[in-house]
């Protein structure tokens, strides 16, 4: 079977963050005797073809030259560079263009087209007349969660999923959303995000060091000054404590600026954007990752916390319930900082609850986010479109 992998997000080199899970997934499809095709965006310097292993990669160039192409240029995805940068405003259309009609061409000697996101679910729709192939839609939550806030966006998002043959939504939060837009139910399957459960593994409790860690993009829907301010309140109940912010966006400035206001500079470390091995290496130190974010479709950082045995605080919204249960870690309601700290402190204060919702992190992560477990799921789902 050869399948098609369509996405606006695709590893740019090896270990590199942007688009890790659909990196992921194919690696592991291809274990399972899958072939895999990938037509992804491209960013400049990128080389337009290459073999990644059994992996063939396509970035087709949308603009020229290529050093001015912006739709990758951010952390935090496509949303973001379209906020900051008008030109990528302008490139869309032209990504659009290239991106459909390269999957048109590329699809045709496929079984099924993979799509990640609505975008990319929407060019491979553009292109059925030539490619005939069935489409299976994957959204990943800001194509759900932000973009039908426009009244535009809705509507686009509802022609798309409506013209694919079928939708997976990571979380049951993202399929409530759907369902809210008009999109029949029996449409759409839950099937997650994984983790690479050999990679992320725990360590001995001996290497682990007193910090608190935060990974992601650092945009406002991440909630991050809310981690700040409630790290006022850690500081003087675990003085010893430092906060470790690893990734970049653009609410970089300010919350290093909130940082200085807030008066906690000697408790708080910008490391910036880490590769996927030294944002294992921090989670394996970690007593405790946090994830304050005000939307998430799913989390995929839970997880990996959880695969190394680090227990998680987090905020009940969206896809989170869906990960987060009372013996992995600890829910609080968004923009609460009060709360966030009284969830850390949860955490932190009991060494012998520690090792209990460290155990059971690893073991939910094990049990239900394995990428083999969730490439097995595709693998079904491909069949049954074909």
């Amino acid at each position: 079977m050869r399948v098609c992998l369509v996405t606006t997000a695709f590893p740019r080199w090896l270990g590199d963050g942007d688009g890790a899970f659909v990196g992921e997934l194919a690696r592991t499809l291809v274990q399972h005797g899958i072939q895999i095709r990938v037509v992804a965006a491209h960013s400049p310097k990128l080389p337009t073809y290459e073999k990644r292993g059994d992996i063939e990669v396509i970035r087709p160039r949308y603009w020229w030259p290529e050093h001015l192409e912006m739709l990758r240029r951010e952390p935090g995805g496509l949303p973001i560079s379209l906020q900051k940068y008008p030109l990528a405003r302008v490139q869309i259309l032209s990504f659009v263009l290239v991106h459909a009609l390269n999957t048109a061409r590329y699809a045709r000697s496929c079984d099924v087209i993979h799509a990640h996101w609505t975008l990319s679910a929407g060019v491979a729709c553009l292109g059925r007349w030539s490619h005939r192939r069935p489409v299976l839609a994957t959204v990943q939550g800001s194509d759900v969660l932000q973009v039908p806030r426009h009244p535009i966006g809705a509507w686009l998002t509802r022609i798309v999923l409506s013209s694919s043959d079928l939708i997976t939504a990571l979380s049951y939060a993202l399929k409530r959303k759907l369902c809210e837009l008009g999109i029949k139910p029996e449409k759409i399957l839950i099937v997650p995000n994984g983790v690479d459960i050999t990679r992320f593994v725990p360590i001995e409790e001996r290497f682990r060091e007193d910090f608190i860690l935060f990974v992601g993009s650092l945009i406002q829907r991440k909630g991050v000054r809310y981690l700040l301010e409630a790290m006022v309140e850690i500081s003087k109940i675990f003085p010893g404590y430092r906060l470790i912010i690893a990734g970049d966006g653009p609410e970089a400035k300010f919350l290093k600026w909130k940082v200085n206001e807030l008066g906690i500079s000697k408790q708080v470390d910008f490391v910036g954007f880490q590769s996927q091995d030294g944002v294992r290496a921090l989670m394996q130190r970690a007593r405790v990752l946090v994830l304050p974010s005000l939307e998430e479709g799913m989390g995929v950082v839970l997880v990996e916390a959880m695969a190394c045995g680090t227990p998680v605080v987090a905020s009940r919204v969206d896809g989170i319930l869906d990960v987060v249960t009372p013996d992995v870690g600890v829910l609080v309601p968004p923009k609460d900082p009060m709360e966030l700290a009284k969830g850390i402190r949860t955490i932190l204060e009991n060494p012998i609850r520690w090792k209990e919702y460290s155990h059971q992190a690893r073991a939910r992560a094990v049990n239900y986010y394995s990428w083999d477990r969730i490439a097995s799921q595709f693998v079904e789902i491909y069949r049954s479109l074909i």
